[in-house]
This record gives structure tokens, C-alpha cells and sequence, in this order.
């Protein structure tokens, strides 16, 4: 099957450095020099830029993302990713520059990663933010030039202004249980009652879960950590009326900690008993 939609290469202003990050998923693209083209069947796909079969590791599935480039430029840059069918994660975002005659693999972004955060395009270079963090507050930038690729970590702050009560706290449900802790102002809410170091346990131990629940006044989210679910496990809660916090961290074997003294309402109190190990 041919995933080509309408791909259009995005051509940006000469001013205008940052492009938003909308990936697609195709299996062939036009450049302004050429075409790309997915080729070959699974598990042993590859990629052809311009008729040039690229030097790439032959894999279960390729698909490109997108070209990109400055108005006026001699180059488009191609980004790509394959994967090999399985559980794990895959590769992360193969950069590739194409020019008039001329196709160059310029690197390959780290396996595992999260999501790419910003893209910049210079004259001379192409950039990504990859998230490496969970919180998605640390991110990896990834430049690519005729220096080659380098990397530099980035953070953004942990916290921001603390989200309030009313629909900043209804907003979450329906959503995964762990959505909050990408948030900055629920990290910043939540650190009204717990250390960082606290918040980052329990959002390592929901994983696996329901979605967030509204139960009288409260919004509730809870879940167990991937792989130790019969061990580890952790539960939240907000309070609509006043954004009051509340949290619960489960160890199997052991009481659990509570967090803030809104946990002591009888719906949140209720809410821990019923997710306790």
C-alpha cells in the first residue's frame, strides 16, 4: 500500500528558522531535486533519494516523515524512520540533505527516544529536539551540518505556575493517568505536597491504568508501574472545587505514603483503598 496522501514539501521563509513538527507517513515523497521512495518488501526495506540507493540499514518497515527546507536554499532535508516490527522501540529519525545531483545520509537521532519537541532549519544546518525524559521536561538536541551530527542535552524549568482548580483540573479526563506529569503547572500543583523526587516516583509507577475519572469533586488518576504491577503502584487526585492536590505511592508489603492533606477527603480516601496493593 502507497501512503503518499497530498505530501508536499514544506518550504520555509528565510526568516521564518523553526517549522512545526508534523510528521507524516509516506511512501514516497518529491523533493525539489528528486524523488524518495520506500523500496524493497519486509523485512528487508530501504530507501532510493533521486535513483541513489542510500547506504541504510535494511529493515522490517521504512516510512518518510517529511522534507523540509529554506526558500531559496540549495538543499531539502528528508527525514525518515524505519523500525523492525517488533515490541521494543525503534530507531529514532534518519536526516537526510538532498541537493541538485547530490544525496547525503547525515545521521541517525538515538533509539528509544520521545517525541521531536521543535526543528529548526539554518542555512547551513538542520536541528531537532527529541524529549528523552518521561515528564518531557529533558530533551537531546540533535544538529546536523557538514560538521556532522552533535548532540547537546537541553532541560526546560520542572515547574511553571501551579494549575488551578475548575477546568484546569477537569481537563484531565479521559486521559492516561500519566498525562499530568507532562504538564508544567500539575508538576508545579503537585509540588505543593511532594519533593521532585517524589512526583518522579509516583509517575514512574503509573504506567499501565484507566483513564482519569471524575467522582464527585475530585479528578482521579491511577495505575501500576509496567512490568510490577503486582508491586508498585501509585494514585492521584484533584480536587475540582479548590485544585486541592492529593497522592498515594504503593509498595507492596507496606503502607502506603500519602501525600497532602486533601488526601484525607473520604472520596480520595476512598479512591486509595480501592487501588491499594
Amino acid at each position: 500500500m502507497i501512503r503518499f496522501l497530498s505530501a508536499a514539501l514544506l518550504v520555509l521563509s528565510a526568516s521564518a528558522a523553526s517549522a512545526d513538527v508534523d510528521f507524516g507517513s509516506y511512501d514516497q515523497f518529491q523533493t525539489r531535486f528528486g524523488a524518495a521512495s520506500v523500496v524493497g518488501a519486509s523485512p528487508s526495506q530501504g530507501l532510493v533519494v533521486s535513483g541513489a540507493t542510500l547506504p541504510v540499514e535494511l529493515d522490517y518497515m521504512w516510512e518518510i516523515l517529511g522534507a523540509w527546507a529554506l526558500e531559496g536554499s540549495d538543499h531539502d532535508w528528508l527525514l525518515a524512520t524505519h523500525h523492525h516490527g517488533g515490541n521494543m522501540c525503534g530507531p529514532g529519525v534518519t536526516v537526510i540533505r538532498v541537493g541538485q545531483g547530490t544525496v547525503q545520509v547525515m545521521g541517525e537521532t538515538e533509539a528509544c527516544e520521545g517525541a521531536v519537541s521543535d526543528m529548526r532549519i539554518e542555512p547551513d544546518a538542520l536541528e531537532l529536539d527529541i524529549f528523552v525524559d518521561g515528564m518531557r521536561q529533558q530533551f537531546t538536541t540533535y544538529r546536523f551540518s557538514d560538521a556532522g551530527m552533535e548532540t547537546t542535552p537541553g532541560e526546560q524549568p520542572f515547574a511553571g505556575t501551579p494549575a488551578g482548580p475548575g477546568a484546569d483540573a477537569t481537563r484531565w479526563i479521559g486521559e492516561h493517568p500519566f498525562a499530568i506529569f507532562r504538564d508544567p503547572g500539575e508538576r508545579a500543583r503537585f509540588l505543593t505536597i511532594m519533593t521532585e523526587d517524589q512526583i518522579r516516583d509516583l509517575s514512574d509507577r503509573i504506567g499501565p491504568a484507566n483513564s482519569v475519572i471524575q467522582r464527585g469533586d475530585w479528578v482521579l488518576g491511577a495505575g501500576c508501574m509496567a512490568h510490577a504491577c503486582n508491586i508498585s503502584a501509585g494514585a492521584w487526585g484533584i480536587r475540582i472545587s479548590d485544585g486541592a492536590a492529593a497522592a498515594a505511592i504503593y509498595e507492596n508489603g507496606s503502607a502506603p505514603q500519602v501525600y497532602g492533606p486533601a488526601a484525607y477527603d473520604p472520596v480520595f480516601a476512598g479512591w486509595m483503598a480501592e487501588n491499594n496493593l
